[in-house]
């Protein structure tokens, strides 16, 4: 059961760390503006439509979502994860916050 996400408080901030990279800060960005949980490949999508500025996957270079797909999956959500801020749930792929973000307006970050 996922529960609802929490507030970030001082004892817990977002690292820069974590927002030090653009792809976490739109995979952040994706998850707080859907509200979670969301599938991993939606997510993906998501990120790399906004990493390549278009309003559309049609317009996204070949394999890209893929790409991004599996950045994510070894890289990015794992250190996330590992920083509390969400839970990736292998059973069903998908990806859920575990804190309310917010506060930290990451749409500033676009």
């Amino acid at each position: 059961m996922i529960e609802t996400p929490t507030q970030v408080s001082e004892e817990h901030p977002v690292s820069k760390t974590i927002l030090s990279h653009e792809r976490r800060r739109f995979a952040l960005y994706c998850l707080e503006r859907y509200q979670t949980p969301m599938a991993l490949a939606d997510l993906a999508a998501e990120v790399a439509r906004l990493e390549h500025d278009t309003e559309s996957r049609h317009h996204l270079p070949r394999n890209e979502e893929h790409e991004v797909y599996l950045d994510l999956y070894h890289s990015h959500l794992p250190r996330m994860e590992d920083a509390n801020l969400l839970v990736y749930s292998h059973d069903d792929d998908t990806v859920s916050l575990t804190y309310d973000l917010s506060d930290l307006r990451l749409q500033e970050f676009l």
